[in-house]
């Protein structure tokens, strides 16, 4: 723990209030027993101070004083310390302003039932101030929960994290740059980008500033890299984000990660020339990652060595998975060793074997010329499904769908020209690379979507050389087809909504599963389907949205399948009581017909929730969502 002491600058003011005269009372009869009533008045109602702040007093003049007690207090609590001990005279002590802003607070005087008051400007003006922070960690794995001390405590700062080992690798590329002066400027962009991103909605300087700084003892919560050493860092800022104190930081390092029961298999591996597909097989839904390289690039790397090097990959979130998944990864070399890599993996670490199959891409030749045959497999009032038989695999070739009046040759031009306009404006490093991208290899099944509906098409497919992007077929066209007219679907599904819960109740019972479920409407949701169900879509809205003439049912539809839940047989909704809600569903049926749009009226009183023994399935079976969304045409 690193503790930084600090002093702050205190400037003592010389006098600068000049007195008012006061009308004298009238002469009393006796000093102690005064006839005329008692008056009080502060002498001069304005006290300019500086930003660094001090010790100032103001003079006040009581007449008649009939044995009240004086006493003094300060609309804000920067303004502070007051001594009455000098008759006539109260003094007081302003902090540092660190907000970069001009500020404003009102002293009051009171004696007994009089009072009167003087206002307190202090100046924005920026002003560097030592600071100390003081660092603590709750650490779990790779969870980590920082607090932050600051003194002095009414501090505005700005405290994050910064990999040690990213550190060192910034230094060594940057000759003469030290720890402070790294961390300084990463403070600075971080800031500047806040303030940046902050005015596109809406925020001033000072709101985006405000939500990424802290005032006081605070603390955050982050999920880092597990077994890995952070330095942990913060600097005071004004108002504006400009850094007014030297940076302080400490270091900190993360545990380890648990190991996942995760069983990965891999399958239906296909190599070609230039491109793998597979399959990897999950026997639970914790995270891992899957990536194919060079062999030359990692055949002598120990597992440690392999995942340091994945953790510095750009983008490497993009080959992190949940669940089973297909994957086709476009390679740059012919007739190479590659390796297809597959392990589970948490916060920077390996929660499974690590897992890996070679494989050895094709030798092209560019001598044959590759043969088609295109097969109708299914089509509905807005998509296609089509297969592709293709001789010698290896063949690269392009696929698509289009009307029936266009021709070959118009077809080829189009296609010329859109991957022509790639290359011109930077995407691409020549047309065959362009090709290669939006090109396919192998025999496989096709589907294309946003097709209308009773409208003639064909699927048709080409070859291309892939070295040199030039077509090397006519154009094959498949059998025309018409697609069909949308229709209601007879499939539906339904959702129960007869029985809801009191929050408080639920969290009594279930701690761990609803820790936030207090003084809500806890709503189980369960999909029950009926006849060809493909997918389904429901939400809750806040609001009567029971009309259909607005939102229409085809709006209601685009907003569903754009934002509401999706395929979740089970789910809680959290939901407000005494307040007018709507629970809507539809489905979809293989043929992509929808069903009817049904909306459920929703209200929900907490003197008619079901009894706790009622709940009707184990929490760990669903998740939970807050009905807070209304519907936004």
């Amino acid at each position: 723990m690193k503790n930084i002491k600090f002093i702050l600058a205190s400037l003592v003011a010389v006098a600068m209030f000049a007195s008012c005269s006061k009308p004298a009372n009238e002469p009393v009869d006796t000093p102690d027993t005064p006839t005329d009533p008692a008056t009080l008045s502060i002498d001069d109602n304005y006290v300019q101070v500086k930003a660094a702040g001090g010790e100032y007093y103001f003079t006040y003049t009581l007449e008649n004083p009939d044995g009240n007690e004086l006493k003094v207090e300060s609309q804000y609590e920067w303004v502070h310390s007051f001594d009455l001990s000098d008759e006539g005279e109260v003094s007081f002590v302003v902090d540092t302003n660190t907000t970069g802003s001009q500020r404003i607070s009102k002293i009051t005087l009171t004696y007994g039932k009089l009072k009167d008051s003087i206002v307190v400007t202090q100046s924005g003006e920026a002003v560097d101030v030592e600071i100390s922070i003081d660092f603590e960690f709750d650490i779990n794995g790779p969870y980590v929960r920082m607090y932050t001390y600051p003194s002095p405590e009414g501090i505005r700062y700005y405290a994050w994290y910064y990999s040690v080992k990213g550190m060192e690798t910034a230094l060594e590329q940057s000759p003469g740059v030290t720890i402070d002066m790294y961390l300084e400027k990463v403070i600075e962009v971080d800031i500047s980008e806040a303030i940046y991103y902050g005015a596109y909605a809406g925020y001033s300087a000072e709101q985006a500033v405000a939500e990424i700084t802290l005032v006081g003892p605070s603390y955050q919560d982050f999920e880092l890299n597990g077994n890995t050493e952070f330095y942990a860092f913060a600097c005071a800022v004004n108002n504006q984000g400009a850094l007014i104190s030297d940076v302080v930081y400490t270091t900190f390092k993360t545990g380890e990660v648990e190991k996942s029961s995760n069983v990965l298999t891999l399958s239906n591996v296909d190599v070609n020339t230039d491109r793998v597909s597979y399959e990897v097989n999950a026997t639970n839904m914790d995270q891992y990652a899957t990536i194919v390289l060079p062999a030359a690039d990692v055949e002598n790397l120990t597992d440690d060595e392999f995942i340091a090097m994945f953790n510095k990959i750009d983008g490497y979130v993009s080959y992190l998975n949940f669940g089973s998944c297909s994957k086709e990864y476009l390679l740059h070399m012919e007739d190479t060793d590659y390796y297809i890599y597959y392990f589970g993996y948490e916060y920077g670490m390996a929660t499974t074997e690590i897992k890996r199959e070679k494989i050895h891409t094709a030798k092209y030749d560019s001598t044959v010329v590759p043969k088609f045959e295109l097969t109708l497999d299914k089509v509905t009032h807005y998509r296609v499904k089509a297969s592709v038989d293709v001789e010698p695999e290896t063949s690269l070739y392009y696929i698509d769908v289009c009307g029936v009046d266009e021709t070959g040759d118009e077809l080829k031009e189009t296609i010329r020209e859109a991957a022509q306009w790639y290359v011109d404006n930077g995407y691409y490093n020549n047309i065959a690379m362009c090709y290669r991208i939006v090109g396919s290899k192998g025999s496989k099944q096709y589907e294309f979507t946003g097709l209308y509906p009773e409208t003639q098409y064909r699927v048709y497919a080409f070859g291309i050389d892939e070295k040199t992007g030039e077509f090397t077929t006519d154009v094959i066209f498949s059998e025309v087809f018409t697609t069909p007219a949308v229709k209601v679907s007879e499939s539906y599904i339904t959702i129960n909504t007869d029985k809801y819960f009191d929050g408080f109740e639920v969290v009594k019972k279930y701690p761990n599963d609803f820790s936030d479920a207090d003084g809500w409407a806890v709503l189980p949701l369960e999909v029950e389907t009926h006849g060809d169900v493909v997918d389904y879509y429901y939400d809750v809205y806040v609001g009567d949205v029971t009309d259909t003439t607005y939102p229409t049912d085809d709006e209601i539809i685009l907003d569903l399948v754009q934002y509401g839940k999706r395929n979740e047989p089970i789910t809680y909704s959290y939901c407000y009581f005494y307040e007018t809600l709507t629970l809507i569903y539809f489905s979809k049926d293989s043929d992509d017909n929808n069903s009817v749009v049904t909306r459920v009226p929703l209200y929900l009183d907490p003197d008619q929730c079901a009894d706790m023994s009622e709940f009707p399935f184990n929490p760990a079976e669903a998740t939970a969502f807050k009905a807070e969304r209304k519907f936004v045409k």
